[in-house]
């Protein structure tokens, strides 16, 4: 049985040492213009961005008709932006942008759409403030008969091999930060790879399928995840945060997945959770190629 859905937490929290926390899920909330600002100054790759239209998208489906319609299919779920600034009015040190889905009551999961922290506040402790708040807000958004079970959290992580030698650079060098040294971040944290061939699906109708990017996931025990568990995650995943809504059939990089996904599922199988070892080695040969002469 779903957990239902609680009244939204949407406030501005002193964390001190100067830093507020402002966290809402409306689509006319006043913040979410500055979260945009900041957020498009820290993303670079198109296929990869939401434009400020398609974060109201997103947080329209909190409410109203497209809620009743989705969480009757999906289970309840929440979409919710965190923001940590300088002060009250000041500028953006970090944010982050998740929904998080209550699942069947016992196996809620979290997808991860984007975190940054501004490039001239890293080393103060805000990533971990961001995760710590995802994970709290998450537990709060869901009325659950015991304690709140711990939610997993997938996240979508640039692929160093298969990216473009042009993308690298120019994520890298707008970010500061190497694409591995974004998985090691990630890999110190705890995640670990889901090995399944992932393919995000347009964002929208002028964006086109996103074949850079690894599934990882945090929070997970052992060395797998149950097929069945995967296969519901991505389809209220896809569903609901990528897709807003639209009919899952019609997009087929999303139905074939699912049903890979579900094939599985069917015949008992479990997805392996992979650590970071191959793709820092094949990364490591993919640069050492670029950089040899021709």
């Amino acid at each position: 049985m779903t957990a239902p859905a609680l009244p939204p937490r949407d406030r501005s929290e002193d964390l001190g040492e100067g830093v507020v926390l402002h966290v809402f899920t409306r689509s006319d909330d006043p913040r979410l213009v500055r979260f945009f600002e900041a957020y498009d100054a820290a993303f670079i790759l198109e296929d990869e961005k939401e434009d400020l239209n398609g974060f109201k998208a997103c947080l329209d489906l909190n409410q109203g008709a497209a809620y009743e319609r989705l969480s009757k299919v999906y289970g309840a779920y929440r979409e919710i932006v965190v923001m940590l600034t300088e002060g009250g009015e000041g500028r953006v040190l970090g944010a982050a942008n998740f929904i998080a889905y209550a699942g069947d009551g016992t196996d809620p999961t979290i997808s991860l759409s984007y975190i940054f922290v501004d490039s001239a506040e890293r080393r103060r402790g805000h990533f971990a403030r961001l995760i710590a708040c995802i994970r709290a807000e998450a537990s709060a958004s869901f009325a659950w008969p015991g304690a709140a079970p711990e939610p997993l959290i997938f996240i979508e992580m640039n692929d160093p091999v298969n990216m473009s030698a042009e993308d690298y650079a120019i994520d890298s060098a707008h970010a500061g930060l190497d694409q591995v040294d974004r998985l090691r971040i990630w890999e110190r944290r705890g995640a670990r790879i889901v090995d399944m061939l992932y393919r995000q699906p347009p964002l929208s109708a002028q964006q086109t399928a996103d074949s850079d990017l690894l599934l990882g996931v945090l929070g997970a025990h052992g060395d797998s995840l149950s097929a069945c568990q995967l296969a519901a995650h991505m389809r209220r995943f896809f569903a609901v945060t990528v897709l807003k809504g639209a009919d899952l059939a019609a997009v087929p990089i999303a139905a074939d997945q699912l049903g890979r996904l579900d094939t599985a599922c069917q015949r008992g199988e479990r997805i392996a959770l992979k650590g970071f070892e191959r793709v820092f080695s094949e990364a490591d040969r993919v640069l050492r190629d670029r950089k040899a002469p021709a």
